[in-house]
This record gives structure tokens, C-alpha cells and sequence, in this order.
């Protein structure tokens, strides 16, 4: 037998055995021996169906039989998940853990909840699964997800806001001494050791001015994001970065979200929370109609960015889309297409809607935040992106 045939029989086996379990060793001869990264996932497999086999029976699943309890915790599986699996395969498999298996204690028990670790991956289940939580539940999932949320956020307000407010202007002191840049505020307070108290007079040694800057105007910037259940780790993100796009002066944000309806959520556009619990994760996708409700918000196309956080399945015809975004484009808005906004990279998505779209000019690919607010922060700036 040939080497490329070797491999193409050991990787058969490699599937076979993550498909039946551990169990099938004998069969198989141990295929998975010595690649760390399969034993993980087939742990994780372990945990999740492993234990609905021990329940059911043999002839209900295919996983095997006779394997002792999995040593791994809900958070730990969570995030090893998280890790591991592509983003479609997560959905499939912290929806059968919430729903059916390992991980419905951990939705029903608000003692439980309680003593998870916030996380990422924590964030994304109790975000995707939110309408499966108990009524009880709720205040503890609540707690969990604002616990969650204010660290990433802290996090990413650290990292990201130099780059959307840039260092060539910061506040402070300045030499151009005029009477318009006095700061009296500032002034008194730092004279305020020179007082005379029994004359009931101020000494001045020295004047304080503001650094005056060019009055611009503000950026508006529009997110359009696609409330599909496989874009939920995108969501969080999107959620937590439009918090801290919104407290930028220079930027003023839209945030829209849509799946067959379009929603605008600026109002809550401050508090990542609350958008969270209002999304409707899952259903179809029209983003033609999302781009159409975006180019009512637009008044200023050259001042106007649009971002489109998307799988680009689209459920309308696809020329009404590209009409769409063809209008945006000529009228000057500029238009940017996320498959994917995380560290993770690209998930699934529709080539045929994206190649069509990126033929009229529009530049579809995938950002961390980070990467975002920098493309943003040039932009407002008036820089090039």
C-alpha cells in the first residue's frame, strides 16, 4: 500500500473513532494515540455524549459504553469547546449540552450558576440559550452575564479607545497663551496655596490654558448586525464594542440590529447588557432590508461608515442586495462587510453573496475589535482606512 493511501486509511480511522467513541480502540487499533489536540475533542465529545449514552442504552447511541465519568467541569468543557470546535459545531453541541444533557443543571440551578466563572465562552452559552433559563434562574444568569461583559469591556476600553481617539490632540495644557484657551477652573485650583485668607484675595503665579481643538464633525457610524444564532460569539462582541464606540465623542453611533425585521438599538446602544437580553437569536436573514433601513440614517454619505457584521446567507434575492449596497457605495458612504468579528477568524459564510459584493468594491473579510476600532479611529480622525 502506497504512503498517500496509509494516510487516507489512518485519517478514515481517526473519524470512525471520534464517531464511536473510545470503545472502537480495539477495532481501530488506537488511531488517536499521540495527537493531543484529537484526545481533547474526543474528551469533549465524551462529556457531552458519553453520558447521554450511559442514560439511553447501546442501541441509542454510537459513542460507546463503559466509560467512567468525565473529570471535566461545565466551565472547563465550555471553554476547551470554545477552543476546539468550529463555530457551527459549537451551537450544535452547547445547545444539546443546555437542552438535553450535561449542562441543563447548570440552566436550572441558580446555585449553580452561581459558582461559574465568567468566561467568554460562559457568555456566548447563557447569550445563545437565553430563552431555555428557567424564571428562577434568571437573576443569577443576569448577574453572570453583566459580570462577564464589564470584564471584557474594561478589557477592551483599555485597548481600544487610544486607537479611536487618537494622541495627537490630548487634553491638557498648552502654550498658545490666549484668553480664549484660559482655564479658570484649573487655574484657581492650582493658585489655591497663594490665597489670602484675611485679605480675601487670590495670588496668581500662573495661568493654566486648555488645548483647544478643531471643531469636526462628529463620524456616523452604522453597525448592522445579523442576529443569527451561528453569529452569537460576533454578537457579544459587537455588543461589548458599540458600548465603547458610543462613549466616543467623536462618533456617532447607530446600531442596528436584523434578521427578517430590523430593530434599531441605539437607544441601548450604551449598555452591552442590555442589548444582549434583547436580541432574538436565530431565524432567517434579510440584509437587504437591514442596508435598506441603513441608508435612511444617512445624511452626510462621506462623513457615513457602515459596517456589516454578517454570515451573508442571505434569504432575498441577492440582486436587491447588491443594488443596495451598490447605491451605498456610489453615494459615497463607505461600507465594510465582517464575516466574523473575534479572535477566532471566519466561521462559515455564503462565498457567492460575499464575492458578489466585494466586486462592487466593498471590503468583506474578518476583525478582531481591536483591528476594528483602529480602521474606525482612522476614520475619525479623518485619516485613511
Amino acid at each position: 500500500m502506497t504512503k498517500g493511501a496509509d494516510e487516507k486509511k489512518h485519517e478514515a480511522a481517526r473519524r470512525l473513532r471520534l464517531l464511536f467513541g473510545r470503545f472502537a480502540d480495539s477495532a481501530l487499533g488506537s488511531p488517536l494515540d499521540g495527537d493531543e489536540k484529537l484526545l481533547r475533542i474526543d474528551e469533549d465529545l465524551s462529556f457531552l455524549y458519553d453520558r447521554a449514552f450511559r442514560k439511553q442504552g447501546a442501541g441509542r447511541n454510537t459513542r460507546g459504553a463503559g466509560l467512567g465519568p468525565s473529570v471535566l467541569r461545565p466551565s472547563t468543557w465550555l471553554a476547551s469547546v470554545e477552543e476546539l470546535f468550529p463555530p457551527e459545531a459549537r451551537v450544535v453541541m452547547e445547545e444539546d449540552a443546555a437542552a438535553r444533557h450535561g449542562l441543563a443543571a447548570l440552566l436550572e440551578d441558580p446555585a449553580a450558576l452561581a459558582t461559574v466563572t465568567p468566561s467568554p465562552a460562559i457568555l456566548a452559552l447563557l447569550v445563545r440559550l437565553r430563552g431555555q433559563i428557567p424564571e428562577a434562574s434568571l437573576p443569577a444568569a443576569r448577574r453572570l452575564i453583566e459580570e462577564a461583559v464589564r470584564e471584557l469591556s474594561r478589557a477592551l476600553a483599555r485597548e481600544l479607545v487610544p486607537s479611536l481617539t487618537g494622541a495627537s490632540a490630548p487634553r491638557g495644557r498648552t502654550n498658545l497663551r490666549v484668553l480664549a484657551n484660559l482655564d479658570a477652573r484649573r487655574t484657581v485650583r492650582e493658585n489655591l496655596r497663594n490665597y489670602d485668607r484675611a485679605r480675601g484675595l487670590l495670588g496668581v503665579e500662573r495661568l493654566v490654558f486648555r488645548r483647544r481643538q478643531a471643531r469636526k464633525e462628529r463620524l456616523r457610524l452604522i453597525v448592522l448586525l445579523d442576529q443569527s444564532g451561528s453569529m452569537v460569539d460576533s454578537v457579544v462582541q459587537a455588543a461589548i464594542l458599540a458600548a465603547i464606540f458610543a462613549s466616543v465623542p467623536s462618533i456617532d453611533l447607530r446600531l442596528v440590529v436584523f434578521d427578517t425585521h430590523v430593530v434599531d438599538m441605539t437607544e441601548l446602544a450604551g449598555d452591552p447588557v442590555e442589548v444582549l437580553f434583547s436580541l432574538q437569536l436565530g431565524g432567517g436573514t434579510l440584509i437587504e432590508r437591514a442596508v435598506g433601513y441603513a441608508a435612511t440614517l444617512i445624511a452626510e454619505p462621506r462623513r457615513t461608515l457602515c459596517v456589516l457584521i454578517s454570515d451573508f446567507r442571505e434569504g432575498g434575492a441577492l440582486g436587491a442586495l447588491v443594488t443596495r449596497v451598490k447605491d451605498l457605495l456610489d453615494a459615497g458612504v463607505t461600507v465594510l462587510g465582517l464575516v466574523a468579528l473575534g479572535d477566532k477568524g471566519a466561521g462559515g459564510f455564503d462565498a457567492r453573496v460575499t464575492g458578489a459584493l466585494s466586486a462592487l468594491g466593498m471590503p468583506i473579510g474578518a476583525m478582531t475589535p481591536r483591528e476594528l476600532a483602529a480602521w474606525v479611529g482612522r476614520h475619525a480622525r479623518g485619516g485613511e482606512a
